[in-house]
């Protein structure tokens, strides 16, 4: 069976950052030990950073979103924690993919890449649970419409508890598992 875990942009200054809140910082354990065990079953793990440049309050995001985060190459960039290890070198069964927005087509050809075909299940984690985590979300689904994909609801934050909600309550009414 090929096990991918998605871990959605928990990055610098979505945990500590210009967007960063306490809920994400909490995860960390959480995340980090799901990760390990992962990996160390022979699964996969692809990581996501959202990726804008120095002109980022000048897009069309930039304008709805008007935060300046995540610059490619800044601190706030990089996965925050235990998880920046995962940036540094090569390792077995993990990915990075750099996304200029809140979703990334380029997502479901990277994870068929690093699984060596289509994955069977997917489990997704990270930030923020109601723009980028259901963007990629639904983009993984739509790929891989035969593969099982789960929300880890514990693993996952908002910049508020109510927006976490209706996030997961939204999932849950397309059929996701939310565990």
């Amino acid at each position: 069976m090929r096990e991918l875990l998605v871990v959605i942009d928990y990055q610098n200054d979505f945990v500590t950052g210009a967007l960063g809140n306490p809920a994400a910082a909490a995860l960390e354990p959480g995340i980090a030990a799901r990760v390990a065990a992962q990996l160390e079953r022979g699964g996969r793990v692809l990581f996501t950073r959202d990726t804008h440049g120095t002109d980022y309050l000048n897009t069309r995001e930039g304008r709805f979103l008007p935060v300046a985060h995540c610059i490619k190459g800044s601190q706030g960039w990089g996965l925050y924690g235990s998880l920046s290890q995962y940036e540094t070198g090569v390792r077995d069964g993990v990915s990075i993919v750099d996304k200029p927005t809140f979703g990334c087509a380029a997502l479901p050809a990277e994870a068929e890449a690093l699984c060596g075909g289509a994955p069977d299940s997917i489990e997704i984690c990270g930030v923020v649970t109601d723009i980028c985590v259901v963007s990629n979300a639904v983009l993984l689904h739509s790929a891989f419409l035969n593969a099982r994909v789960a929300v880890l609801k514990d693993l996952c934050a908002a910049a508020t508890p109510e927006g976490h909600a209706r996030a997961l309550a939204l999932l849950a009414g397309m059929g996701y598992e939310i565990v």
